[in-house]
């Protein structure tokens, strides 16, 4: 509107729109973009780029709820948000992956925090990236190795996926306290099978005689 004082605006030309509210003359009057699409820099529509989408009314694309993607560019509206695409500091809920995406998911029902120990710095990660040998992060969600600056002390969590390196397995001291424990398995030889075969052959013919 160029002039003050009227009680309505004028229109744009019926192929062309304005990028946002509060126009103030006709040269702010763009090309209209068409749903998928928006304005670039270049004043020439646009794909909405991965992980955003445009449509009716909305002046630039928006981007997808937090967790979500999209399969391309140029896409008409949310439901096209369909892609599980967890941020850093958090991987896909490995339940979820066979299973239809349902928009309605809740974030953290979608993508869990990285336990502690462990840290992701990419997004749409299936798995996080454990800590140098010896450290752990401070919380849960880490984003990067800069954040696995805790010294560990061989306490764990059993109910963490690989609570443990190493092979080791967590093992309850007492209470609720936990700690890593390496399981030891021995092999016998065939000596040792022969002589303990014949012990108790021994001890059995002893009994019933």
């Amino acid at each position: 509107m160029p002039y003050s004082g009227r009680l309505k605006c004028l229109a744009c030309p019926i192929d062309r729109t304005t990028v946002g509210e509060g126009s103030i003359n006709k040269e702010e009057c763009s090309i209209k973009c068409k749903d998928g699409e928006e304005m670039g820099q270049n004043e020439q529509c646009q794909p909405c780029s991965k992980g955003t989408f445009r449509e009716g009314l909305m002046s630039v694309c928006q981007r997808c709820q937090i967790g979500f993607t999209t399969k391309k560019e140029g896409s008409l509206n949310s439901k096209e948000c369909n892609q599980i695409n967890c941020p850093p500091g958090y991987f896909t809920n490995n339940k979820l992956i066979n299973e239809e995406i349902n928009l309605n998911f809740e974030f953290l029902q979608i993508c869990l925090p990285c336990p502690i120990g462990y840290y992701e710095n990419e997004y749409g990660s299936n798995k996080c990236k454990k800590c140098p040998e010896g450290y752990i992060t401070k919380q849960l969600g880490a984003k990067n190795i800069f954040e696995c600056d805790q010294v560990w002390d061989g306490s764990c969590k059993p109910d963490q996926p690989e609570p443990c390196p190493n092979g080791s397995e967590c093992i309850q001291i007492r209470g609720e306290i936990f700690e890593c424990r390496k399981i030891i398995v021995e092999f016998l030889n065939n000596e040792q099978v022969n002589l303990i075969f014949k012990n108790i052959v021994r001890l059995h013919n002893k009994i019933h005689l």
